[in-house]
């Protein structure tokens, strides 16, 4: 080869490698942008006055002791939330895992059902979640007043009322988590275990150690999630601290006040998503092959089977509850469709909404992802400095309180944008990336650690471009990845309200927030189809994704 020619190839190939990396920085900025941005726009204006010595800055920072209290309630309520959540969510796995595996021939089948139900439940909208325990309370108030005591639903405690319905909402992030974990207990671990003590020591000495960091990584969500969340107690008439982050802004109308408000709830769920990531780093145990195969090497062990039944019951006794009531909005008849056709431009709204969201969160998604993946790959190109700074970019976006995202967006678009933007259908969609855009990324990114590497490395022996490398080698491999992504940012979004109520404009055509606006009067026959509708949106697009991720799997759970 002349060196002209040896020339050329080198600097084609740089100019290749020039536009990936172009690639992946527009990614990144287009991540920071979204996400991070208006938070930190609002955050810096406080932090400013900290440092400037300003006392009003500085009484928001130090709690009063009403604030204070508030706080230490909201950790209570979010860690007892977080204990249910984990108990009941690992003893139910045991059950069902070992049902499925004791099946004959149904393994396959219910290693199929049971993570497609759990899906189905972790994406349905929360406060639908509230609307059963609003229709539950009515139902046992009747049956109270039928034998002769008058107790009215509004009478049920506010905090138990939130607490049941977070509970069960976030319920299917420990059910999965504890899965994941037993599933990764091998048979000769656990028949050592068996061989020298009975059940309950080898639970506690062998399987739940080894399902720890999973079961963790769950139970850091499910407390991250049940300590930022403002709507659902709100629903029930219960403080928290996350709502204060609303009512400091609904009064003065100043963004930082906000933002140091909710200095201390970023502090905790950012350490609660640190130790998972520790955790899970350390000690978690990639699953390789399918579900049913793993079904069947491991040995789901819970410590009792008494307990073990009585948690499978709690699931199955609230999954029959919340699938009775939504088929009681069936009973509507002609009024369901009827309903339809008075909200379809706020129906319409929503599902170009989150349509567009999806389809914008794709891109970042896949190409922060396969970077993710990519730099873990080649550990010694990167630094550990690097690699932590860029996962900290991804997760610090998941400690926000989505309130603070609200009012980020709507106090950025105040000071920047003008009043056809402010109004626009496209704040609604900044507010889901900006929600849901961490989520895809974490998808994309489990999807591509499970590609082969020999594959990729294969492929790219033949030097394609970067555009032709993705379409013909990265693309198709993370395809079901890019799947599941969009029909996660789809259904966040559909159903997405904390966020857009504090920065979509006012009178904003969206279905999640005329439901949620009906919720404050109570549960009602309106309320419940409403409801219905937008459940029945979500379980649709989650069920076509789960299908079309199967048939490019063949058919494997």
């Amino acid at each position: 080869m002349t060196a002209p020619a040896a020339e050329s190839r080198r600097a084609a190939r740089r100019s290749r490698v020039t536009s990936a990396g172009s690639l992946v920085a527009t990614a990144w900025a287009f991540y920071v942008a979204v996400t991070l941005a208006p938070v930190l726009a609002v955050a810096g204006r406080g932090l400013a006055r900290l440092v400037a010595g300003d006392a009003e800055a500085w009484g928001l920072l130090l709690p009063s002791t009403r604030r204070l209290w508030l706080l230490v309630d909201s950790l209570a309520a979010s860690l007892a939330v977080t204990a249910f959540t984990t108990i009941i969510g690992m003893l139910a796995a045991a059950a069902f895992l070992r049902r499925i595996a004791a099946g004959d021939g149904a393994a396959p089948r219910g290693a199929s059902l049971l993570p497609a139900a759990l899906i189905l439940w972790a994406i349905t909208p929360p406060y639908l979640h509230a609307l059963v325990g609003m229709e539950a309370g009515n139902a046992l108030a009747a049956a109270l007043r039928a034998i002769g005591l008058t107790v009215a639903p509004a009478q049920w405690p506010g905090w138990l009322a939130a607490f049941a319905a977070q509970a069960f909402a976030l319920l299917p992030i420990s059910l999965a988590a504890a899965s994941v974990g037993l599933l990764g207990v091998g048979r000769a671990e656990f028949e050592a275990g068996r061989m020298l003590a009975g059940r309950g020591r080898v639970f506690l000495r062998v399987v739940l150690p080894l399902a720890a960091p999973a079961t963790a990584a769950g139970a850091a969500a499910v407390f991250v999630l049940a300590l930022l969340d403002h709507a659902t107690p709100s629903l029930f008439g219960r403080a928290s601290h996350a709502m204060e982050i609303v009512a400091e802004h609904a009064a003065t109308r100043l963004a930082w006040r906000a933002a140091i408000l909710a200095l201390p709830l970023i502090l905790i769920a950012g350490l609660a998503i640190a130790a998972a990531s520790i955790a899970v780093r350390r000690g978690g145990r990639a699953l390789t092959g399918t579900v049913a195969m793993r079904i069947a090497e491991a040995r789901p062990l819970g410590p009792s089977p008494v307990a073990e039944s009585l948690a499978a019951a709690i699931v199955l006794g609230y999954a029959a509850l919340f699938v009775g009531l939504a088929a009681a909005g069936l009973g509507l008849g002609t009024a369901l469709p009827r309903l339809i056709w008075e909200v379809r431009r706020d129906l319409a709204t929503t599902l170009v909404d989150a349509v567009l969201a999806g389809l914008l969160a794709l891109g970042p998604a896949a190409l922060i992802g396969w970077h993710l993946a990519a730099g873990e790959g080649r550990a010694a190109g990167r630094t550990v400095v690097g690699r932590g700074a860029a996962w900290v970019v991804v997760l610090l976006p998941l400690a926000v309180p989505p309130a603070l995202i609200g009012v980020g967006i709507a106090e950025v678009l105040a000071d920047h944008a003008p009043m056809a933007l402010r109004t626009s259908p496209l704040v609604a969609i900044w507010a889901h990336l900006a929600r849901f855009l961490p989520f895809a990324v974490l998808v994309v990114h489990a999807a591509v650690r499970r590609v082969d590497p020999a594959l990729i490395d294969a492929a790219r022996l033949h030097r394609p471009s970067a555009p032709a490398r993705w379409r013909r080698i990265e693309g198709p491999l993370s395809m079901s990845g890019l799947v599941a992504a969009f029909a996660l940012v789809f259904c966040g979004a559909v159903g997405e309200l904390e966020a857009t109520l504090l920065s979509a404009a006012p009178g904003a055509g969206l279905l999640s927030m005329r439901v949620f606006n009906y919720l404050h009067y109570g549960a009602s026959d309106t309320v419940a189809a409403l409801g219905l509708v937008l459940g029945a949106i979500v379980w649709v697009a989650a069920v076509t994704a789960l299908r079309a991720i199967g048939r490019r799997r063949g058919g494997e759970p």
